[in-house]
């Protein structure tokens, strides 16, 4: 993570707070008439709340891009590059030290592959929407998938292997447990409270990170009212802006901004009235690719 943004979450806990008054003044002079409204800065929000969200983004895409960086040097490792499952497991369980919890798995082209945790799999990833993709010589951050490992909800860091003449030769990729992230930028951001709240969506409407976990993996415009359905159109259809809706009878302003390293839109607000954010959530819709 670059050296400016170490800086701004150093003091995030201390903008957490402040975001709080700050989302509080914005969601009081929304538009009450209508159930959602979009702008490019919401009225009355100050600027610690949009320093939040950035650091938000900053802190999930910081820890996915670090165990990207993480295996692209693994894959230029001689012992790596080989192929052989013996010689590649060493490597790869050390990197599993230090990037956040997930399966760490090495593939061969046509989809068998290891995990350090299970060994070989009976499964395949040939299937996986992101597989050719890496293949091709990509480096997939953020896709959605349920893990043929885990059967957890996680999102795909992968990398290609290279051979001497530059071709593919196999993939290195980490499956990341979307409720541990989750945890984590909770932890890291002050534990929220006073009705903050955070999400990510990826461009198919799928829940990817949220500061409520039962709500991971849930599809949002399928939840709320058709007011909350046209807030998350508008966001699908921006870069940055705000959002206000209806869910779970409580009120919520959320600002929200895309990310370019996973190509989520990422949120967040402040839920005022309603339920506690505590309370049960929506059935997870599972078995999602």
């Amino acid at each position: 993570m670059a050296d400016d943004s170490r800086s701004v979450l150093r003091f995030l806990p201390l903008l957490v707070c402040a975001s709080m008054l700050a989302l509080a003044v914005g969601d009081g002079r929304a538009q009450e008439e209508d159930s959602t409204s979009r702008s490019a800065v919401a009225p009355g929000i100050s600027v610690d709340g949009r320093v939040a969200l950035h650091a938000l983004v900053s802190l999930s895409d910081g820890h996915l891009q670090e165990t990207a960086d993480a295996l692209t040097l693994l894959a230029g490792l001689e012992a790596v590059r080989s192929g052989d499952w013996d010689r590649v497991r060493g490597p790869l369980a050390e990197a599993a030290r230090v990037t956040v919890p997930a399966v760490h798995w090495f593939a061969l082209p046509d989809g068998t592959y290891w995990t350090v945790e299970g060994g070989r799999a009976t499964a395949s990833l040939a299937d996986r929407a992101y597989f050719p993709r890496v293949l091709r010589g990509e480096t997939v951050i953020g896709a959605l998938v349920v893990s043929h490992a885990s059967g957890r909800n996680t999102a795909i860091v992968a990398v290609p292997v290279r051979g001497p003449d530059g071709a593919v030769v196999a993939v290195l990729g980490n499956s990341v447990h979307l409720d541990s992230l989750a945890g984590r930028i909770r932890q890291e951001m002050g534990g929220l409270g006073g009705g903050l709240l955070f999400y990510a969506i990826d461009a198919a409407g799928l829940g990817a990170l949220n500061s409520d976990p039962g709500l991971i993996f849930t599809e949002p415009m399928k939840l709320g009212d058709e007011g909350m359905r046209r807030a998350f159109a508008d966001m699908l259809a921006d870069r940055e802006g705000t959002v206000s809706y209806t869910f779970r009878g409580s009120r919520r302003t959320v600002l929200y901004l895309r990310s370019p390293v996973t190509g989520w839109w990422y949120g967040f607000g402040r839920a005022e009235g309603g339920p506690a954010a505590t309370e049960d959530a929506p059935e997870r819709k599972g078995g999602i690719r």
